[in-house]
């Protein structure tokens, strides 16, 4: 979604991932760093680029690549 221009629904891809991946685990165990990450995840709004563009400042193509990385990698060692 990130390289069509969808910055915004790439991150409400993520959340969703997230959201299956954790469900009933125990998030607290895991190191601060991906625990604050997965939080932030889990609280940011599942929106629309339509409607948050203009509110919302969109994170590149890059940062979403490393967010993805990121997030593998802490549930990979969940």
């Amino acid at each position: 979604m990130a390289k069509q221009g969808k910055p915004l629904m790439a991150m409400t891809m993520i959340k969703s991932y997230v959201q299956d991946n954790v469900e009933g685990k125990d998030i607290r165990k895991m190191n601060k760093e991906c625990r604050d990450l997965i939080y932030a995840i889990l609280s940011t709004p599942s929106l629309n680029d339509e409607s948050w563009g203009v509110f919302v400042p969109a994170p590149t193509e890059k940062e979403i690549e490393i967010v993805i990385e990121k997030i593998r990698d802490c549930l990979s060692l969940f």
